[in-house]
């Protein structure tokens, strides 16, 4: 057949077997398990490299050169049926051959390569050849191949074979030759057997031909092995091979197409051991198996095999019987297993904590047991394996039967003891006549089962005095019952009396009761002794105080023992009658007086005499007279009262209402000064005494109509407000009254700048706060006052000399004069230059003048305190090293080259103070809609800036400031810096506060309760405040309005026991108190505890407010 190789390359490669029969009948299986198949063992072929020369008589082909690479015949198989002999080559590397470069053909001509393996198969009888060839290719002409290398590898031969070996040959092959030749043809189309060719051979002569032999195979493992799920199972076989082959060794089980594992053997020559994975029992059925062992070396094969049994189940238990007595559990069972049987001792016992061990008996006895006791019972049963089957059960030995002791244990009831050795948990039926006791201690018609705790019962409903037999039975959980025990029998006790009754007198009490049947006697407890008192039905007890205490009981004796005591009965002998009462005390308002007196001893009641009408007041020592005129005079005296009689009238009391609170104080006006304000208003009728509010801080100002507040600070402002007092009340409070305070009388002014011309003098100084006008006084003598901070003075006589004092004014007063300021005017005609523009720059270390310049060429001297200075050309002059607030005097004059003129500019000035301190901290009190702030005066400021939220704000010489307006909840950032003529100092540490919410957010859980406590702190005054709560009705019901009395207040009106008004619909509640508190003082603390419920579960907000 043909097949191409590459465009360039044609190979034809035959192989030629020939084979020498042999006598008899041969039957092989190989590896393969093919019948009457003889295999052979490997046969090694060594390579070579040969050329075969040009020889031009031969025609246009030129040399060839073969390099044949060794190899191995491989799978050598014949089969004895069809005399057909097998192989396969397997080179160690590509045939390679070479035609010589010279090599050409004619253009009609065609050309082949070929390439021949040829196998001669021998014995001492006979050879036979078997001619394998190459794949050909022929090349067409009209393209002759310039490519001259041709390539081979094992998979380009392709066997043709042209001989065959039969079983009539006789013996078989035991030599096998090797002949190759290669040639390079050119020859007529579809012709290539014919024509010109050069080609090369070689020979390989007898190698030995040797028959393989099957491998050995010994299964170790031993057969019929009993398994479980548990067991470790290794399969190990040994193999051999007497030809050292390499062996592959599998196993299977059962039926299995596919083998378990796969093992390779080497070095077979000796035995080698071979073992297999563990066997994964989970995937192994129950049951007999088969495990097929095949070891193969690649031609021929054996195989074994080796059987186990494999069981995964327990045993089948049969019957299990337990039987019982009150000291015994009796168990039998048996058990089977149709795999591997069951075990020699196959059988295990349990009762409780007794086993009988691993046993071949039938049965077990567990003795020494209590009586009606559940033990757990197992019957165990096992094969040859391992496997287990277990039977559980419960199991109770039986009932003892019980007997009775019975006790005394009250009129209608006995106590019954159970006496045996059952369990606690035993029932039992108790029987007296034809009833029987149930579980609760009562008496029932029907049969009933009770299990009494700690085998005690107390039996209740009987009839007094009354003799009851009882008998009793068991049964164990199981339910079988014991024979009723013997009777026992008891008795109840008589009634205790009952109807006691006492009569008393001062001295003695006595004491009666009904009859009790069947009573054989009577006890008396009088006072704690004990008294027998025989059949009779009356007790005397004399010999008593007046007004004591005496406590009796009475029981009855009878044949069945004492009874119980009766109920005590406590009876008081007759008391003294009680004294009259003393300290009555008075408590009146404007419509009603309260009455109080002294508690007396021993009385029970009383009766008050109002106004000479006698009024039972109870056991109460206090005694409210309502619907009174104010101002008004009522008479009462109190008499007390108990079972010995009444006490005579106590001293009388009168006592006045109280008048209403008198009017509103009006025509408030003040007067205010510098550091104090005097504040007066109208007297108003019925009043006693005054209250002034300033500034917020409430004073009792007596029975004063004038008021002076002093210690104040110029220019601050100030609120106040009055009200009349009497015993009756406070009046309202008039309307508010602001008054500022005086400013300071101004300072000196300082800084006087003069300077002059030929007919006038204009003097400047500095601007002096909180100044209304100045006053100039000219030359000693006139005085001109300005409001503004210059003046000019005119119409002067020219070279005349004139001197100036100067003071500031204002509603306080006038400051004290100002150092004098003298200067002339210029001469007429003078060569002297005047100054303009004179400007002074004063510090708290420094002065600093300037002016402009008079004329290119001037120059100027400058007398400073006296001391006469060339300045030279400059403008500037600069005064250092000066201490704050100190005064210096100046005066310039211009020189024109050597002529000095007269003095132009007189000024008299002072350095500034140093800044004040910088404000250390600032104080805050918030609400809910503003922030108050307060700090520290500081020394040597005249004002202040404060820094709210960034933002700078002057607000004057104040120390305090009101930031409202604010939503609630917010924070606020301060920072304040102080002020005086000099500049401003730093700011102080920042502060951070928040204005308060009037929200409380409450987690709650529908059905709980929960509180909200409302406080006040620094009250002054109630009078005008109250409390203000809204709350959802939907998420909160209100449950106590005040939480500090036992009963919830939930009405409006006044709170019973408290100083609280308190007006409530859902969602709203209001609070007034009525408290006063001592002026000049405040008060803080609780007001009140609400206390809701909660409708929902989550959170609800609480607003309150004061208004």
């Amino acid at each position: 057949m043909n097949k191409t190789l590459k465009k360039w390359a044609v190979v034809f490669l035959s192989i030629m077997v020939f084979l020498f029969g042999f006598l008899g009948d041969i039957k092989v299986i190989t590896a393969s398990g093919e019948p009457n198949i003889i295999s052979f063992s490997n046969v090694r072929v060594e390579g070579f490299n040969r050329t075969a020369e040009w020889e031009p008589s031969m025609g246009n082909i030129g040399e060839v050169t073969l390099n044949m690479p060794g190899f191995t015949l491989t799978n050598i198989r014949l089969n004895l049926s069809s005399g057909k002999f097998f192989y396969d080559i397997v080179l160690d590397q590509p045939i390679v051959m070479t035609s010589g470069s010279g090599a050409h053909w004619w253009s009609e001509m065609q050309r082949t390569r070929y390439l021949n393996i040829e196998i001669s198969l021998s014995n001492s009888q006979r050879s036979e050849h078997m001619v394998f060839s190459t794949h050909r290719l022929v090349e067409g002409p009209s393209a002759p191949e310039q490519n001259n290398t041709f390539i081979t590898n094992a998979s380009d031969l392709e066997t043709q074979q042209t001989g065959s070996w039969y079983q009539s040959y006789g013996e078989l092959p035991n030599k096998l030759s090797v002949f190759i030749r290669a040639g390079d043809a050119q020859h007529e189309p579809n012709q290539y057997n014919n024509g010109w060719s050069n080609g090369l051979y070689q020979y390989i002569n007898d190698r030995p031909l040797t028959q393989n032999s099957p491998p050995v195979l010994t299964i170790s493992t031993p057969s019929d092995q009993l398994l479980s799920e548990n067991s470790l199972f290794v399969p190990v076989v040994r193999v051999s091979d007497a030809n050292n082959d390499r062996i592959e060794v599998n196993y299977y089980i059962d039926s299995e197409a596919n083998p378990r594992e796969t093992k390779i053997a080497t070095n077979t020559a000796t035995a080698q051991s071979v073992s297999f994975s563990p066997l994964n029992m989970s995937t192994i059925s129950e049951g007999f198996h088969t495990l097929r062992f095949f070891v193969s070396d690649g031609v021929a094969s054996s195989q074994g095999s080796i059987s186990i049994v494999v069981d995964k189940s327990n045993p089948q238990l049969g019957n299990v019987n337990i039987s019982s007595s009150d000291t015994q559990v009796r168990m039998a069972g048996t058990a089977y297993d149709a795999i591997s049987g069951l075990d020699s001792a196959p059988y295990r016992y349990t009762v409780g904590t007794q086993s009988s061990g691993w046993t071949a008996e039938p049965s077990f006895t567990a003795s020494g047991l209590s009586a009606n006791t559940l033990y757990r019972t197992k019957f165990e049963a096992r094969d040859r394996v391992g496997h287990i089957a277990v039977s559980e059960r419960n199991a109770y030995t039986q009932a003892q039967t019980p007997s009775l002791s019975i006790q005394q244990n009250g009129e209608t009831s006995v106590k019954i003891l159970l006496n045996d050795n059952n369990s606690p948990s035993t029932s039992y039926m108790i029987q007296t006549g034809s009833s029987y006791v149930t579980s609760t201690g009562v008496l029932t018609s029907s049969p009933v089962w009770i299990t009494p705790s700690g085998k005690t019962i107390v039996l209740n409903g009987l009839q007094a005095n009354t003799t009851y037999p009882f008998q009793a039975k068991s049964k164990n959980a199981e339910g079988i019952e014991t024979a009723f025990g013997a009777v026992a029998s008891g008795t109840t006790l008589a009634q205790a009396p009952s109807g006691l009754t006492a009569d008393a007198s001062q001295a003695w009490i006595k004491l009666t009761w009904p009859a009790s049947p069947g009573a054989l006697g009577y006890d008396v407890e009088a006072d704690g002794s004990i008294f027998n008192n025989g059949n009779a039905t009356v007790f005397t007890h004399s010999g008593l105080l007046a007004n004591t205490q005496h406590s009796y009981r009475v029981r009855v004796r009878n044949a069945g023992g004492t009874g119980n005591w009766s109920q005590t009965l406590t009876k008081l002998t007759l008391p003294d009658p009680p004294q009259a009462p003393v300290n009555l005390l008075t408590a009146p308002s404007q419509r009603f007086i309260t009455l109080t007196w002294d508690l007396v001893a021993r009385a029970v009641q009383y009766e008050v005499e109002a106004d000479g009408k006698v009024i039972d007041n109870g056991g109460k020592n206090t005694f409210v007279h309502q619907g009174l005129e104010p101002l008004t005079d009522h008479i009462y005296r109190v008499r007390a009262i108990n079972t010995g009689g009444a006490s005579g009238w106590s001293n009388s009391i009168t006592q006045k209402t109280w008048p209403d609170p008198p009017a509103t104080p009006n025509k408030l006006s003040a007067v205010p000064d510098i550091h104090s304000i005097a504040l007066k208003w109208e007297e108003m009728d019925m009043a006693t005494s005054y209250e002034i509010e300033v500034d917020g801080l409430i004073m009792d100002n007596k029975n004063s109509v004038n008021y002076t507040h002093k210690g104040l600070d110029a220019l601050t402002g100030h609120t106040y407000r009055v009200r009349a007092v009497n015993i009756g009340g406070k009046s309202a409070w008039s309307f508010p009254l602001d008054v500022t305070t005086h400013p300071e009388i101004p300072d000196i002014p300082t800084n006087i700048m003069t300077t002059s011309d030929v007919t006038e003098i204009t003097a400047a100084w500095y601007v002096v706060p909180h100044t209304d006008s100045y006053d100039i006084e000219i030359d000693g003598g006139s005085i001109v006052n300005v409001t503004e901070n210059s003046f000019v003075h005119d119409q002067l006589a020219a070279n005349s000399s004139h001197t100036y004092r100067i003071r500031a004014k204002n509603i306080s007063g006038d400051s004290e004069w100002s150092k004098r300021v003298t200067l002339s005017t210029m001469p007429e005609k003078s060569n002297t230059e005047s100054l303009t523009n004179i400007v002074a720059v004063v510090t708290n270390k420094a002065i600093t003048l300037s002016w402009d310049t008079a004329s290119p060429d001037a120059r100027y001297d400058i007398e400073v305190d006296g001391r006469l200075l060339d300045n030279g050309t400059n403008t500037v002059y600069n005064h250092t090293g000066l201490r704050p607030e100190e005064y210096h005097t100046y005066k310039i004059r211009v020189k024109q080259g050597t002529e000095t003129g007269d003095w132009v500019a007189v000024l008299s000035l002072s350095t500034l103070p140093n800044l004040p301190g910088a404000p250390s901290k600032i104080d805050a009190v918030a609400k809910n809609n503003s922030i108050e702030l307060h700090w520290q005066k500081i020394e040597g400021a005249n004002g202040y800036q404060l820094e709210i939220d960034g933002k700078a704000v002057d607000i004057g010489s104040n120390t305090s400031y009101l930031h409202n307006n604010l939503p609630s909840g917010t924070a606020h950032t301060y920072r304040l810096r102080a002020m005086n003529v000099t500049g401003v100092t730093a700011w102080s540490p920042s502060l951070r506060k928040s204005t308060t919410s009037p929200d409380y957010i409450i987690k709650v859980k529908k059905g709980e309760e929960c509180s909200l406590t409302l406080l006040a702190q620094n009250v002054q005054d109630f009078s005008e405040m109250s409390f203000v709560v809204s709350y959802d009705p939907k998420e909160l019901e209100l449950l106590d309005l005040y939480d500090f009395t036992p009963l919830r207040d939930l009405t409006n009106g006044r709170i019973p026991g408290s100083n609280l008004t308190a007006t409530f619909s859902p969602g709203k509640i209001t609070f007034t108190i009525d408290q006063n508190i001592v002026p000049g003082t405040s008060w803080s603390g609780e007001i009140t505890t609400l206390s809701f419920k909660s409708l929902k579960t989550g959170e609800t907000s609480v607003h309150v407010v004061v208004d």
